[in-house]
């Protein structure tokens, strides 16, 4: 166990060939190989007084400066670890990159170091409410309504708004922390496991607080990390034997999330059957509160995920399914760069949906692939149908990443893999991607990578047609991945439930009460939502009396499905039907998936920008600072929309 964890944590070389783009850091010079940090957490003021110490490898042939991604981050001093010894630093301001992507903080060593030599450092430095990566949470906006509460979201590149460090894919390191809190009410998780010894400080404190400590002793990208505190109970699920899954959110709320998650045992050993070994020991998943800025994310050993998927009927687990599958493929075989995103997304995509064709039935899946498509189609044509962002291998260069994060690396992606599946067969592709996650395992990568890869595995196996795949393979997959647009294969996704969905939803759009219009409450929500996209595309031509009548038959203004709701609430908002303009503006101020807050209030600002601006300076301290960020650029074009903190 020693000489893995070791073997681990010494895996520093960049194992493919494109760089990171988004990445300040001289990554390429010197590796850090583990990071152990300090945090005194103050809930109250919204501050984190913090050290973090590195240990660093040289990989060049000589270092003479350490360059890290910085982003808002007071910094006081740096020093040597060992014997105390200052080190010069400055912040080198990257001018119109600053604001998108951070700046360099550069730090002058106090010699060459030469290839293959090691040292340790530390940083002290500070963690304010500016961070885009930490959102804190006044007591108000939890379900407890009576502890605040932090959380960390990362992903792409705002880790580095938390700590200095090489904000890139292409590095992995270890991770240790001791956490510390001035509220002894406050429940403390981070990535890794938690332990009972506390590590001693590296820094001296007014008084004793409570400590939490952790350990992570596999390598991992800085995007994964995380940290969550507030009111929070963990409760175990499924058999004490086996993998242990824990459910883990806010007291008040554990046994609700509990039941819905009961059966997460399972999903992790049907993933580990299709797939290969789960390797992080441990699964744990924390349903956050509504202001998380996305479905999910898939933190080693501490998934977070929207309490939207706790819905009562299980029919959100796929969302707990995705982000498992992340165990695999993004954690253990990760993209090397935002640019090659797919690599963890589309495969995820592949593994959940492989799980949920298992659990519901491959029709069930098609209608998930032909919403994702939906999706999909819609955001391309927003991009551009000649905008890199609109293919697999967006061109991130001096740019946010988090502007070409959308449903192509998931669906366009899922589509390449489910069409080399049709090449190769069920049995030989399930061979394949468990020898892709066996050669790649604890690596950064990139598609080219993969796509010698998998000519190799070809080339090595026992098909009766190989050259008529290879040929195949060779002809559609740089094309996939480089070429904007739809895949160069237009995979088929229709079955008779989404026949069905559609011819619901055309009724509606006539003005015609359909036949037997009630069997929609009785459908998955897949296949409800079918029916509300059909609907919501056709906006331009519904009247008011339309969606009255639609809403009056399923009650959707008022439902306790948020994902529904918003299916619902997207459509109005575009066919300008604001006659419950109430449950609207209460749906804004209540959830914070990025992607939904953009769409929802850049419609209503192509008409009405008074009333989205009213409405959304009046709930914009509810978001996560990565999603109000994202509607201030996206939907309003200014840097910041000021506001008054309400507590």
């Amino acid at each position: 166990m020693l000489m893995t964890s070791l073997m681990i944590g010494l895996l520093v070389s960049v194992s493919s060939f494109e760089v990171d783009t988004n990445t300040f850091s001289n990554y390429q010079d010197i590796a850090i190989t583990h990071i152990h940090l300090e945090w005194l957490l103050d809930l109250d003021d919204h501050y984190i007084n913090a050290t973090a110490q590195y240990d660093f490898q040289v990989t060049k042939t000589v270092v003479y400066v350490i360059d890290l991604d910085v982003q808002k981050i007071p910094v006081e001093y740096v020093y040597y670890s060992k014997n105390g010894k200052i080190l010069p630093f400055q912040i080198i301001d990257k001018k119109e990159q600053s604001e998108l992507q951070g700046d360099i903080l550069r730090i002058t060593l106090d010699r060459a170091y030469a290839k293959g030599e090691t040292l340790q450092i530390r940083i002290r430095y500070s963690v304010t409410d500016k961070s885009r990566a930490i959102g804190f949470l006044y007591p108000n906006q939890t379900d407890s309504k009576t502890t605040p509460y932090l959380y960390s979201y990362c992903q792409d590149n705002k880790c580095r708004s938390m700590i200095p460090l090489q904000d890139t894919p292409s590095r992995k390191q270890t991770l240790s922390a001791s956490v510390l809190v001035k509220d002894d009410r406050l429940v403390v998780f981070m990535t890794g496991k938690s332990l009972t010894q506390n590590y001693p400080l590296m820094h001296t404190y007014d008084k004793a607080y409570k400590q939490y400590n952790f350990k992570l002793d596999i390598a991992i990208p800085s995007y994964l990390f995380a940290i969550v505190a507030g009111n929070l109970e963990s409760r175990q699920v499924g058999l004490q034997t086996g993998i242990p899954c824990y459910v883990i959110c806010e007291v008040s709320c554990i046994e609700k999330s509990a039941k819905e998650l009961e059966d997460l045992q399972s999903y992790v050993n049907s993933l580990a059957t299709y797939v290969g070994a789960y390797d992080w020991g441990e699964y744990k998943i924390v349903i956050m509160p509504p202001s998380f800025p996305l479905g999910g994310m898939e933190h080693p050993l501490l998934t977070f995920a929207s309490p939207s998927i706790i819905v009562g009927d299980k029919s959100g687990v796929g969302t707990a399914i995705h982000e498992i599958g992340h165990s695999w493929t993004g954690n253990t075989v990760t993209c090397n760069n935002w640019s090659n995103m797919w690599i963890n997304e589309g495969f995820c995509t592949f593994l959940e949906r492989k799980i949920l064709g298992q659990l519901y039935g491959q029709n069930s899946v098609k209608l998930d692939a032909y919403l994702g498509n939906n999706s999909m189609w819609q955001q391309m044509n927003t991009y551009g149908l000649d905008n890199s962002f609109s293919s697999l291998h967006p061109n991130t260069t001096d740019q946010d990443p988090d502007d070409s994060v959308s449903q192509v690396p998931y669906d366009k992606g899922y589509q390449l893999l489910l069409y080399l599946e049709t090449l190769f067969g069920e049995e030989q592709f399930q061979a394949f991607m468990k020898a892709y996650i066996i050669h790649f395992k604890w690596q950064s990568i990139d598609e080219d990578d993969l796509y010698q890869f998998l000519l190799s595995w070809v080339r090595k196996g026992s098909f009766q047609n190989k050259p008529e795949i290879i040929t195949k393979i060779s002809v559609v997959y740089k094309d996939w991945v480089y070429r904007p647009g739809l895949p160069p294969v237009i995979l088929d996704f229709s079955t008779p439930e989404y026949l069905d969905a559609i011819a619901l939803a055309d009724d509606w759009i006539k003005g015609i009460t359909p036949d037997n219009y009630q069997r929609f409450s009785t459908w998955r929500y897949n296949q409800k939502s079918v029916t509300l996209t059909r609907i919501e595309a056709n906006f331009a031509i519904l009247t008011p009396e339309i969606y009255k009548a639609i809403d009056d038959a399923y009650k959707l203004s008022e439902s306790q499905d948020i994902r529904l709701q918003y299916r619902w609430f997207i459509g109005c908002v575009k066919g300008k039907y604001l006659v419950k303009w109430d449950l609207i503006d209460t749906f804004l101020g209540s959830i914070g998936a990025r992607g939904q807050l953009v769409n929802m209030y850049k419609n209503i600002n192509s008409y009405d920008p008074e009333r989205a601006l009213t409405t959304y300076k009046k709930h914009r301290y509810f978001y996560h600072p990565s999603a109000s960020y994202a509607v201030d650029k996206e939907v309003f074009g200014i840097g910041e929309v000021q506001i008054s903190p309400i507590q």
